[in-house]
């Protein structure tokens, strides 16, 4: 009886051995996976430029307010994050917000189109691209919280168009204007609610397009059409 329980020890005795190596491994292969997911970090990417019907939308509202709508988005979900600028073919933002040892870009692309209506118009906006990339969890929530307020923000504006025949359209003007220069979001927000108010780019555009009526280089239809085009963005 004595070396019946012993065999049966000894049986017992490496398979408890091998579960607890099994165990230790997997949970070192855990922790390895976890460890991986931190470094390699995670990335998003949302677009206002969403499907409806057979078109998609974009936004009828002027350089200005669209650059506006972002700054005061950054302001209001990251007030102390620096607005560094995204120049060239494609303007926009990229704050960095961090959260320990990790960090997280928070990017925003202001994107000019043309499209064409239901009724074969020709509709002049915006459109807009908020990705993001890095290790923070914490700052990938604030992300999504930037998407869905801008969202919120143009959605306010009531200017919504549903397009086909998208193509990339033209910025209004240089894009110095509406520079972050690397400072904080809401600093950027506040000093341009401070600065006065130049000539509105819409009146200098119907001046120049009744010049052209007057001048006989242009049809009334034509400028009856431009017209339209420029009233609905203000």
């Amino acid at each position: 009886m004595i070396a019946a329980g012993l065999a049966d020890a000894g049986r017992r005795g490496p398979r408890g051995e091998r579960g607890k190596v099994v165990r230790r491994a997997r949970i070192a292969l855990h922790s390895l996976v976890l460890a991986a997911l931190a470094v390699a970090g995670c990335s998003t990417h949302n677009t206002t430029l969403v499907d409806r019907g057979a078109g998609k939308v974009i936004y009828r509202i002027s350089e200005e307010q669209a650059f506006t709508i972002v700054i005061n988005t950054y302001a209001e979900i990251l007030p102390k994050q620096n607005l560094d600028d995204t120049t060239g073919a494609q303007r926009g933002y990229e704050a960095t917000c961090r959260w320990g040892l990790d960090t997280f870009s928070q990017k925003t692309l202001v994107i000019p189109a043309v499209g064409t209506d239901a009724r074969g118009g020709e509709v002049r906006g915006y459109y807009f691209e908020v990705s993001g990339s890095g290790t923070s969890t914490s700052c990938r929530l604030k992300n999504k919280d930037l998407y869905n307020r801008l969202r919120e923000a143009l959605d306010a504006t009531r200017t919504a168009a549903v397009v086909t025949n998208l193509r990339q359209g033209r910025y209004e003007t240089d894009g110095r204007a509406y520079l972050g220069g690397s400072r904080d979001a809401r600093d950027v927000a506040n000093s341009r609610r401070a600065a006065p108010k130049g000539p509105s780019p819409a009146a200098d555009q119907l001046r120049e397009l009744k010049n052209l009526r007057d001048q006989g280089l242009i049809s009334e239809q034509e400028y009856d059409a431009k017209r339209r085009q420029i009233l609905d963005r203000m």
